[in-house]
C-alpha cells in the first residue's frame, strides 16, 4: 500500500474524491461529473485523485450501534488527500457527512457538504417547495443532518415512516448495492411516492445509491426528485470551475 508519505503533491485543479461507498455509487457521481463538465477533450476535464476504500465499515449499522465506525478509515482518505494537495475534496455518500465536523476539521482543504448541495437545488430547482421529504438510510435520518440543515433555510423536512425503512428503503438499498437496480427502484419508488401522500412538494434522493434505482423519476420530474449526488456534482463543478 502507498505510504501517506510518499504520495506526490499534485499541480493545482485536482479534486479529491473519498468513495467506495458504495462502489456504484461513486461511479455514479464520476460518471455524472464527467457528462456535466463542458469539455471537448480528455485535457478540458477535471484531473481526480480517488480514494476508494470499499472496505469501509458500514455507516448506518455504525450510526444504530451494530457495527464498528467508520470514521478512523474516513479520516485516513483524508489524510491521503491532505498529502497529495487536492484543491477541494468531494465525498458521494451521505451517510458518512454524520462525520462530517470531524472530516472537515482534518481537512487542508475546502471539503464539499452534500446535504448542502441538495439542498440548494431544492431552493434552485424549485422554489415554491416547503415541505421537502428526504429518501434516506436510516442512519442519515437518525443523525437528523438533512433536518437541521432545511431547517436552517426556512423549509420544512419530512422523513419515512420507521415501517418504511424496514420494509422498502434498506432492503432496496440492498437491492441497488447488489446490483439490482430494477427490484432496489420498486421498492425505494414506493417509499418515495409515500412521501408526497403525506404531503411533500419534493424529495431528495438523500443516498448516493437511491438515484441509481431511480433514474426514470429524475428523467420525468425533475422539479419534484433531487438527485444528491448531481447536487454534489454541481457544487464540485461551480468550486472548481
Amino acid at each position: 500500500m502507498t505510504s501517506l508519505h510518499s504520495v506526490p503533491k499534485l499541480p493545482a485543479g485536482w479534486l479529491g474524491v473519498i468513495g467506495g461507498m458504495g462502489p456504484l455509487a461513486t461511479s455514479d457521481f464520476l460518471k455524472k461529473l464527467t457528462l456535466s463538465t463542458q469539455a471537448q477533450t480528455d485535457q478540458q476535464h477535471i484531473p481526480t485523485l480517488l480514494f476508494g476504500d470499499c472496505t469501509t465499515p458500514d455507516r448506518t449499522a455504525s450510526v444504530l450501534g451494530s457495527g464498528p465506525s467508520p470514521l478512523p478509515q474516513l479520516l485516513a482518505a483524508v489524510d491521503f488527500l491532505n498529502a497529495a494537495g487536492v484543491q477541494v475534496i468531494a465525498m458521494p455518500c451521505n451517510s458518512a457527512h454524520c462525520w462530517y465536523q470531524d472530516l472537515v476539521d482534518r481537512a487542508q482543504m475546502p471539503f464539499l457538504h452534500i446535504v448542502d448541495s441538495s439542498a440548494q437545488q431544492v431552493l434552485a430547482r424549485n422554489p415554491q417547495a416547503r415541505t421537502i421529504g428526504v429518501l434516506s438510510t436510516e442512519g442519515t435520518a437518525r443523525m437528523g443532518i438533512y433536518t437541521q440543515r432545511l431547517t436552517a433555510l426556512h423549509l420544512q423536512p419530512m422523513t419515512p415512516m420507521n415501517e418504511d425503512f424496514t420494509d422498502l428503503i434498506s432492503p432496496g438499498i440492498a437491492f441497488v448495492k447488489a446490483g439490482d437496480l430494477e427490484a432496489g427502484g420498486a421498492l425505494l419508488r414506493k417509499a418515495a411516492y409515500r412521501l408526497f401522500d403525506r404531503g411533500a412538494d419534493a424529495v431528495i434522493l438523500g443516498c448516493t445509491e437511491i438515484p441509481l434505482g431511480m433514474e426514470h423519476e429524475l428523467e420525468t420530474d425533475p422539479l419534484r426528485f433531487i438527485d444528491s449526488t448531481q447536487a454534489l456534482v454541481e457544487a464540485t463543478l461551480k468550486h472548481l470551475r
